[in-house]
């Protein structure tokens, strides 16, 4: 019955099942202490590996993730049950502070639990600075990864309109059509003339009928 209902805790309460394993390594090392028999104390709970093992002197949390989170103070449950930091509008309380109590922290640490008045306005900045990497005007603040954007959208269309025309160049050295030759272009000249295409402001309104030239 203890096995099936810790289970069932391990699969909903990572954190309560954590807290179990510690307070089951604390029983058992008090009991191996205590008893005078050289063998050690004989324990059911399928949790406990090794009660011959002192007591961690850090807590779950903290033992679980202090590779990640180094001596960082775990101070709430945070966005999703981990001790992990983020800067969220949604969410602006991260579980763990930002950076690690050193001694001077800890001193300012002191000082914040009595009158604000006996602080100095960069001893708050301090204080500040040490639970949280900015504020929400810095990480709300506008990146402008907007023109990066446009700027290399614009770069790589121009590249690409330049490789085409350079592969269109090579690849396709076709004579031009016979139409485009000086003596078809000056007899669709006269054509036009002849056909008095444009009268008013077009080509024949430019052309003198009377003399056969150009009009001054």
């Amino acid at each position: 019955m203890n096995s099936l209902l810790l289970r069932n805790v391990k699969l909903t309460q990572p954190q309560v099942a954590s807290m179990l394993q510690y307070q089951c390594r604390v029983d058992a090392s008090t009991a191996s202490s205590s008893s005078s028999s050289t063998s050690s104390v004989v324990q059911n709970n399928p949790v406990v590996l090794d009660n011959r093992k002192p007591a961690p002197q850090l807590d779950a949390d903290r033992m679980r993730m202090h590779p990640r989170i180094g001596n960082r103070e775990i101070v709430g449950y945070g966005l999703k049950g981990k001790p992990e930091y983020f800067d969220l509008v949604m969410f602006p309380c991260p579980s763990i502070r930002w950076e690690a109590d050193t001694p001077a922290i800890a001193e300012l640490r002191k000082k914040e639990k009595g009158d604000w008045k006996q602080l100095s306005v960069e001893d708050k900045k301090r204080l500040y600075r040490s639970s949280f990497r900015q504020t929400f005007e810095e990480f709300t603040a506008p990146t402008g990864i907007w023109k990066w954007a446009i700027g290399w959208t614009l770069l790589s269309i121009a590249g690409a309109t330049l490789a085409y025309d350079g592969w269109r160049r090579i690849c396709y050295r076709f004579d031009g059509p016979d139409s485009m030759k000086d003596a078809k272009l000056k007899k669709q000249l006269e054509y036009h003339i002849a056909a008095r295409q444009g009268p008013m402001t077009g080509l024949a309104s430019k052309w003198d009928y009377e003399t056969g030239t150009w009009k001054k």
